[in-house]
């Protein structure tokens, strides 16, 4: 049994990284966790990619449930309340499984680990994974503490993400996406082990959605960038 307590940001409503997170938590012998769940909105008209790279199924079991079904501590809050929440819980680990842009004082008073799907600082942004195919950059996964910036501020962890020679886009993706919820989860042992945390530099664009004109080329993009950097 683990006696850390464990913080868990997300949204309030079903949400598969969060069900993963809570699930790997769970498996892990975490016991005191609660998640804080923040208000759902809805888009009018959501963005609906080309090629989805993330996976999005889920359990149709919203936050709540899924808090009570393991046993574990559940609120509805505001973003602007977790600040005062986290000064009075004072939880060992704070992960981000969901969220939006979080308050500066915030994020500059409290360690708020998030997991990155890119190899931080190269792909800053949305569909990191698709704007590092399109620029030849590396695919990997970044643990870090938040700050203020778009994913920046102090790295925990970075790995690349293997690329095989049969992958095919999805397959890469969803490796990317296992090793994203696998380092979340190790950073909260590494915290303890680690004295230093170096800044991730705040260089180069922060990327928006890839618009459909590009992600067209996106399969072609990929197949020169397997034959380029795959490793077995």
């Amino acid at each position: 049994m683990n006696k850390d307590k464990i913080a868990v940001i997300t949204y309030d409503h079903p949400h598969r990284k969060t069900q993963d997170v809570v699930f790997g938590l769970k498996a892990k012998g975490y016991q005191d966790v609660k998640l804080y769940a923040l208000p759902f909105v809805k888009r009018e008209n959501p963005f609906k990619p080309i090629y989805s790279h993330r996976p999005s199924d889920c359990h149709d079991i919203y936050p709540e449930q899924l808090a009570a079904n393991f046993n574990y501590q559940f609120q509805k809050v505001e973003v602007t309340d977790l600040f005062e929440i986290f000064n009075e819980s004072k939880p060992d680990a704070i992960l981000i499984a969901g969220a939006g842009i979080l308050p500066a004082e915030l994020v500059l008073n409290h360690k708020l680990i998030n997991s990155h799907p890119a190899y931080l600082p190269e792909v800053r942004g949305l569909d990191a994974l698709k704007w590092a195919i399109f620029n030849d950059k590396p695919i990997g996964v970044t643990s870090h503490f938040v700050n203020e910036q778009a994913d920046a501020g102090f790295m925990i962890d970075r790995k690349l993400v293997p690329i095989y020679d049969n992958d095919t886009f999805h397959s890469l993706a969803y490796r990317q996406y296992r090793l994203e919820i696998d380092m979340l989860l190790q950073a909260i042992e590494l915290i303890k082990e680690k004295s230093e945390f170096p800044a991730l530099e705040e260089k180069g664009e922060v990327y928006r959605r890839m618009p459909k004109s590009k992600e067209k080329e996106l399969l072609n993009n990929f197949e020169n960038y397997r034959n380029k950097f795959s490793t077995k």
